[in-house]
């Protein structure tokens, strides 16, 4: 994650592939644990860790009763208990919608887009949509989901997708009829729908127009789609084609397949292996990725300037963590959440960030966002 955003922001599964409020005792007794382990407002130090950074970072942490959505005001220090929501796995800044709205993606037994009006613990979140695939538009006016059935006659199998704005809770069915292979990932840019769809070994991406799909891009799966268009995969190529033990690294295709190809990162014998997509810049210039580079893994920089020829990532840090999530500023600033340790990432330098005391560890995704909490638990 983390298009959701091709979205923008985003946990680091394998080649980057993406509720309810609780009720009753259960809702009465999270809030009672909250209110208590609430930290009292503390003051950043002109020269803490936060020093520099503005905005308030948004972030999930587990207590005994689930999932909390916590905000911290990187300006002040000040730090507040939010609501409470299921296993997030995306945040969307929702704000162009409505001022503090948060988009959650959450995962159950399908994945499920809700909308938060409000950060304060007694808050819950409205359910937009449901699906085997979902995914946010950018600036979360809308989400797209997609649900499949079984295999109906060779690669066939019924899919629909629909459009569901967030802000009037209406949709409208894109497309309902069969699709070749199983769709593992969906992505968007502005009105236009992408499918990964998975056939034995390979998958390609197909396009959704209305009431029809065409394959799009053969051989080759998504690991997301920027707010301009740039598509950035990883090929899959079919059993037989091609040169065979050479790894298959990360690609660029800027706005649309050309006749020259995708454009690869990193050395031809060498590319950059993609283990998760982290989050796009806010211009969609620049995507960060764990990944690995001549023998390094880490967090790597990877440019969508226009050009031809091999792009040389740039290593933004390097880590062993298993889990790494990662949200970028307004000013290009990078936080980095890497096994429960926060840190940004300024002009290539590398900070630790401290949360005030008594604040719980990030153990999820994570949000940025340009609004300041002027209440307690409040994004706005």
């Amino acid at each position: 994650m983390p298009p959701e955003p091709s979205a923008p922001r985003t946990r680091a599964r394998s080649r980057g592939w993406i509720t309810s409020g609780l009720v009753g005792v259960i809702a009465v007794g999270a809030f009672v644990f909250i209110t208590a382990h609430t930290p009292a407002t503390t003051p950043a130090s002109p020269n803490g860790p936060a020093s520099g950074l503005d905005g308030t970072l948004i972030y999930a942490a587990q207590d005994p009763h689930g999932w909390v959505l916590w905000t911290w005001d990187l300006r002040t220090g000040r730090i507040a208990p939010g609501p409470q929501v299921e296993r997030p796995t995306i945040l969307v800044d929702a704000s162009s919608v409505s001022p503090g709205w948060v988009g959650v993606t959450s995962q159950g037994h399908r994945l499920v887009a809700s909308i938060l009006h409000f950060l304060t613990p007694e808050s819950h979140p409205i359910r937009v949509a449901a699906g085997d695939l979902v995914t946010w538009s950018s600036g979360g006016q809308d989400v797209t989901s997609l649900r499949f059935g079984d295999r109906t006659h060779g690669c066939l199998r019924h899919v629909v997708i629909a459009n569901h704005l967030v802000s009037f809770g209406t949709s409208d069915v894109r497309y309902d009829g069969p699709m070749c292979g199983l769709p593992i990932t969906i992505a968007r840019n502005g009105t236009f729908i992408y499918v990964v769809a998975a056939r034995g070994s390979t998958a390609s991406i197909v396009f959704v127009g209305g009431g029809y799909t065409e394959r799009f891009i053969d051989d080759h799966a998504l690991v997301s789609l920027s707010t301009r268009g740039d598509f950035l995969v990883t090929p899959v190529p079919r059993p037989g084609a091609g040169p065979t033990g050479e790894p298959q690294g990360v690609q660029l295709y800027y706005r649309s397949p050309s006749r020259t190809g995708p454009v690869p990162f990193g050395r031809r014998r060498q590319p950059l292996l993609v283990d998760g997509f982290l989050t796009w810049s806010l211009d969609a210039g620049d995507a960060y990725v764990l990944g690995r580079y001549r023998g390094t893994r880490g967090v790597y920089r990877i440019t969508m300037a226009p050009g031809v020829g091999l792009r040389v990532p740039e290593l933004v840090d390097r880590t062993d963590a298993a889990t790494v999530e990662a949200t970028v500023t307004a000013d290009g600033s990078l936080i980095l959440l890497q096994d429960g340790e926060l840190s940004s990432v300024r002009a290539g330098v590398v900070s630790r960030l401290t949360l005030p005391p008594g604040a719980p560890r990030p153990a999820g995704p994570l949000l940025w966002t340009a609004s300041s909490t002027d209440a307690p638990g409040s994004a706005s």
